[in-house]
């Protein structure tokens, strides 16, 4: 099926903007909605063997999204957990950078405090979280340190899927990206193999925002990922392997690869990364039509073919349509103007009308400037 792109709705680059922050752009914004996306388009089939999709969906699966909720006024295809998860790394992240937080303790802190809030209060509701997540999260809540909190044989695929935004913050210092994407894994999962895939991810999002090669991209998150597990640097090279292997069957490779652990879901994005260097769309679909975590492994095949090829790689549709498109693209846009996430803005906002009020009230009655003017020194009225 041919699969037509352009450019999405809110297009806030400039016609004057240099080229090279231009590009950056669309791929920050291509990983952050391409998750999205993924995660959205996945929703459906995630616990759906190969069989029952094709049977509900037809023999090609899903061709775009198939579930839809309609609140307050507003359609859209819902994602989950994933990119709920995701938004708050992201929002650290950007926190961080604003308040000129730069070592891993302190934006760790920050990280800790946004996602034992998201356990109690996720926007947009609960969307079925991972009990690791969940259990992290209960112990941060207790005052467990952040490196700690994970549990020591938490493999899922709780921390990878939202280790996207830390190749985009530090798309240009790759080792950086490693080091506090493996630091945030902690938090909920603390196995080698979750580790690992988040150092990979990270690296692969960070490469392919400068539109590096795909094998050598590839080759660079296996090898990051043998640092902390060669069980997953050995399961991520297999599927690179099968991906450039025309006779192997990819339902042979995704009914091995169901994405449930860390380490299957990093070998699953590599696998789609590598034989869909070109076409986000056909890799986002193949994702969400496999059995297992299809939201999961969708979501990271967004992320990194939208790093890799922009936001317009995805149909306009597909963008307008997911969940809360506008506010994710304006949290990709902040990447490359700067600034603190909405949330953070809005409480120093608050804040700083406080203080005015406070200094109006401390300077009412209290004009020793001795000027001769029409002031009415004590009156207490706003207007």
């Amino acid at each position: 099926m041919t699969i037509r792109t352009s450019e999405p709705p809110l297009a806030s680059s400039l016609p004057t903007e240099p080229a090279a922050r231009r590009a950056l752009r669309e791929s920050c914004r291509g990983a952050v909605v391409g998750g999205a996306i993924g995660d959205a388009m996945g929703h459906p089939t995630e616990f759906l063997k190969m069989a029952a999709i094709r049977q509900r969906y037809g023999p090609e699966g899903v061709r775009g999204f198939e579930l839809y909720w309609n609140v307050q006024g507003k359609r859209f295809s819902p994602y989950t957990d994933d990119t709920q998860m995701a938004e708050q790394v992201l929002r650290t992240l950007l926190e961080a950078r604003a308040a000129g937080v730069a070592d891993v303790e302190a934006t760790m802190r920050i990280m800790s405090r946004r996602f034992v809030e998201w356990s109690k209060h996720p926007q947009g509701g609960h969307r079925a979280p991972g009990n690791a997540c969940l259990a992290g999260c209960r112990a941060l809540a207790q005052g467990t340190h952040w490196s700690t909190a994970g549990g020591q044989s938490a493999g899922g695929c709780g921390s990878v899927m939202r280790a996207y935004p830390f190749g985009l913050v530090f798309h240009d210092a790759v080792d950086d990206a490693v080091d506090y994407a493996v630091a945030h894994s902690a938090a909920t999962h603390r196995d080698p193999i979750a580790l690992a895939a988040c150092a990979a991810m990270a690296v692969g999002i960070a490469r392919q925002v400068h539109g590096a090669d795909v094998l050598s991209t590839a080759l660079e998150m296996i090898a990051v990922a043998r640092r902390y597990s060669e069980t997953t640097a050995l399961m991520m090279a297999r599927a690179l392997g099968e991906a450039r292997d025309p006779s192997v069957d990819p339902d042979d490779v995704f009914e091995r690869l169901q994405s449930w652990a860390a380490h299957e879901a990093i070998a699953a994005a590599v696998y789609l990364l590598v034989r869909y260097p070109d076409n986000a769309a056909a890799a986002v679909l193949h994702g969400a039509n496999t059995p297992g975590d299809s939201d999961s492994i969708a979501t990271l095949a967004g992320a990194l073919l939208g790093a890799r090829l922009g936001v317009g790689a995805f149909p306009p549709a597909w963008v307008s349509d997911v969940e809360r498109s506008q506010e994710l693209l304006a949290l990709a846009d902040l990447l490359i103007d700067g600034g603190p996430p909405d949330d953070v803005a809005a409480e120093e906002a608050e804040e700083a009308g406080e203080a005015d009020d406070q200094d109006s009230n401390d300077d009412d009655g209290n004009d020793d400037s001795g000027d001769d003017d029409d002031s009415d020194g004590g009156n207490d009225s706003p207007n």
